[in-house]
C-alpha cells in the first residue's frame, strides 16, 4: 500500500525497540568519533577507545538480531533477491511499499553496514601506524593497516548510500523514517496492515548487553603495542622481541606436554 492509499484516521504503532534505537545512534556517534580521531598521534587513545566500544556494540547487535524486538530480529528483514528487485522496481516507479520494519533494500544495508564495521574493527586490531597500533599488531606477522584504511573508505561509501536511501524512501513513501528511529513509532492509517511490534524479553536484553560488554572489556584489558614509526622504533623492536619470547615459551610448554 502506498502513501496515497492512506485514510484520514491514523494509528501510532510501536516499531523500533529502545535498545535498537540506542544502538543505531551510538553506532553513528562512534563512527564519527573514529573518523575524526584516526591518523592523529594526540587522538590515538580516543580512536582506540571508540574501536573497542564499536566492537562491543556490534556484538550486542548480533545477539539482539536473534533475541531482540520483532523488527530488530534478522529473520524479520532478511532480504531475498526477488524482494529486493521488486522493491527497487516500485521505488523507480515512485510508489514504494511502506514497511513497518526494514524494507528489503534496507535489510541489505543493515547486513552490509554490520559487515563493513566488523571488517574495520578486525583489521584495526591488527593494524599499526604513526602513533596508533591495535592490540594484535605484529601478531602472526600481520599488519593490515592499508586494508583497514580501505575498509573504512568502503564503510563511508555505504553510509552515504544509506543516507541517500533513507532520504529517497522517506520522500517517495511519505514515511518519516528518521523520526521513527528516534521515537520508535510509525504512523499508519486504519486501512494499512500492521500492529505494535512484539517486544523482546529482559533475559534476551541482558544476554546481549553482557556479550557486548564482555568483548569491549576483553579488548580493553589487552596490552597495547607501541606505535610504528621512527620515534617508536626501539619500543617496537622490544615489543617484537616480547612476542618472540612468548612464542618460544608456548613452544616449550608444548614440548613439556
Amino acid at each position: 500500500m502506498t502513501a496515497s492509499d492512506t485514510a484520514h484516521s491514523q494509528r501510532s504503532l510501536r516499531v523500533w525497540d529502545l535498545p535498537n534505537r540506542l544502538f543505531h545512534w551510538s553506532l553513528l556517534t562512534l563512527l564519527l568519533v573514529s573518523w575524526f580521531s584516526g591518523g592523529e598521534d594526540d587522538s590515538a587513545f580516543i580512536h582506540r577507545t571508540s574501536g573497542m566500544l564499536l566492537a562491543g556494540l556490534i556484538i550486542f547487535r548480533i545477539v539482539w538480531g536473534f533475541v531482540g524486538g520483532e523488527h530488530a530480529r534478522f529473520g524479520s528483514f532478511f532480504p531475498s533477491p526477488s524482494k529486493v528487485i521488486e522493491h527497487l522496481k516500485r521505488v523507480a516507479a515512485g510508489n514504494p511499499e511502506r514497511h513497518l520494519g526494514h524494507n528489503p533494500v534496507g535489510g541489505v544495508a543493515v547486513f552490509l553496514l554490520l559487515g563493513s564495521v566488523s571488517a574495520c574493527i578486525v583489521t584495526g586490531l591488527f593494524s599499526s601506524g604513526e602513533g596508533l597500533s591495535g592490540p594484535f599488531a605484529g601478531q602472526f606477522g600481520l599488519d593490515v593497516s592499508e586494508i583497514h584504511e580501505l575498509a573504512f573508505r568502503a564503510l563511508q561509501g555505504l553510509v552515504v548510500l544509506h543516507l541517500l536511501g533513507v532520504a529517497v524512501e522517506s520522500w517517495l513513501a511519505r514515511d518519516a523514517l528518521v523520526p521513527a528511529m528516534i521515537t520508535g513509532r510509525k504512523t499508519r492509517s486504519d486501512g494499512e496492515p500492521g500492529d505494535h511490534a512484539a517486544p523482546a524479553s529482559l533475559p534476551g536484553l541482558a544476554a546481549a548487553v553482557v556479550a557486548g560488554a564482555a568483548v569491549t572489556g576483553i579488548l580493553w584489558s589487552l596490552p597495547t603495542p607501541p606505535a610504528a614509526g621512527d620515534d617508536h622504533r626501539d619500543k617496537w623492536e622490544a615489543y617484537e622481541d616480547h612476542l618472540k619470547d612468548s612464542e618460544r615459551g608456548r613452544d616449550r610448554d608444548r614440548d613439556w606436554d
